[in-house]
C-alpha cells in the first residue's frame, strides 16, 4: 500500500493564511457536505454560537454512534471499538465540552457493561477496551473534579452493574469507583 502524499500542516497554514475568507468559507462548505462525520464534527465546534440546545442534539447524534456499536438499530451488533472511540474524541476534538466528553465515555462503558450482561462473558479484548475508557473518565473527572457530582450515580451503577461480571472485570470497576469515591468524598 502506497503512502498518501500531503503536504505538512506548516504548509498548509501558510497557503490558508494567504487565502481569502471567502474562499476558506466555500472550502468549510465542502467540507460540511462531503460527509455526515464533517457536518457533525463542524456543527459540534460552532454548537454554541448556532442555538443553545445543539449542545444536546449533538451530543445525542454523537451517543447514538456509540450505542449502535453495542446495540445496534438493525442487524447484528459490529462493536468497533474504534468507531466508538472516534465518536467521543470527534466530539471533544470539536466541541471542547469536557462535561459532554465525559457522558460520552460514560455511555461507551455503560454500553460495555449493558453488552456483557446481555450476552454472556466476552473476552479479555473487550474488557480491557471498557476498563481503559472507565480508566479514562476517572483521569478527566481528577482534572476537572466539578464535574464529579454530576456523574456520581451513574459511576455507582456501573459499578453495581458489573459486580457479577467476570474476567476479574467487576472486581477492579468495584475498586476504582470506590477508590474514585474515598478520594472524592472521604469514608
Amino acid at each position: 500500500m502506497a503512502k498518501e502524499t500531503s503536504v505538512k500542516w506548516s504548509e498548509m497554514k501558510k497557503i490558508l493564511q494567504d487565502t481569502d475568507k471567502k474562499e476558506l468559507i466555500d472550502l468549510i462548505r465542502d467540507l460540511y457536505k462531503r460527509s455526515a462525520d464533517d457536518r457533525r464534527f463542524i456543527t459540534a465546534r460552532y454548537m454554541d454560537a448556532i442555538d443553545g440546545d445543539l449542545k444536546d442534539k449533538m451530543l445525542e447524534k454523537y451517543r447514538e454512534i456509540i450505542v449502535n456499536e453495542f446495540f445496534p438499530e438493525r442487524g447484528e451488533e459490529k462493536l468497533r471499538y474504534s468507531v466508538a472511540k472516534k465518536a467521543i474524541t470527534d466530539y471533544s476534538k470539536a466541541s471542547g465540552d469536557p462535561e459532554g466528553t465525559l457522558d460520552l465515555m460514560l455511555t461507551y462503558v455503560e454500553n460495555g457493561v449493558e453488552y456483557t450482561n446481555t450476552y454472556g462473558d466476552i473476552n479479555g479484548q473487550f474488557y480491557r477496551n471498557i476498563y481503559g475508557m472507565l480508566s479514562k473518565v476517572c483521569d478527566l473527572l481528577w482534572d476537572k473534579t466539578e464535574l464529579y457530582p454530576l456523574f456520581r450515580k451513574r459511576l455507582f451503577k456501573v459499578c453495581q452493574d458489573s459486580r457479577n461480571i467476570g474476567w476479574g472485570f467487576g472486581d477492579i470497576v468495584y475498586d476504582t469507583i470506590i477508590n474514585f469515591k474515598l478520594n472524592f468524598e472521604g469514608e
